[in-house]
């Protein structure tokens, strides 16, 4: 079952491999390249700057830096 996140709220997500936390906007709104899924994500430090990364590196988190993964 597919999870649908409040537009309003950004969404905080890590990185599972390094630890690299990232904030999306919004995060059904993917862009399919090849056929793999990305998502538009950016830093807490600089929200000017986006990437594009796979959403299926990333896992979000439940709560505003309480470390937790669902």
């Amino acid at each position: 079952m597919k999870k649908h996140f409040n537009k309003s709220t950004p969404v905080n997500l890590v990185n599972p491999i390094n630890g690299d936390t990232w904030c999306c906007s919004d995060y059904d709104n993917v862009k399919l390249i090849d056929g793999v899924d990305y998502i538009t994500v950016y830093k807490l430090e600089n929200d000017k700057r986006t990437f594009l990364m796979k959403k299926d590196a990333l896992k979000v988190l439940k709560g505003f830096g309480d470390g937790k993964i669902l």
